[in-house]
């Protein structure tokens, strides 16, 4: 959450930066609570519930990251790198 609060927060340039973050977080704690629920840490209706928020979250972050690249270069990369 404070990724994505962050990348609301920032420029224009340093926005994916933060974003490919998220989504790289993102795909890990989805795996983590995937064991967890592979292990018995987890009931199967808490699984659902939590995977289905996390899927929601990696369809806005991705849909966010589209819209940057989508906008050109010169919107996507930061012109002082």
């Amino acid at each position: 959450m404070s990724l994505a609060i962050e990348a609301a927060l920032k420029s224009k340039y340093t926005k994916l930066n933060i974003l490919e973050t998220l989504r790289i977080k993102t795909g890990v704690i989805q795996n983590l609570v995937r064991v967890e629920n592979e292990v018995g840490i987890l009931d199967l209706n808490s699984y659902v519930r939590i995977s289905g928020q996390l899927v929601e979250i990696s369809k806005m972050t991705n849909g966010w990251i589209n819209f940057i690249t989508e906008k050109g270069p010169s919107f996507a990369k930061d012109p002082f790198v």
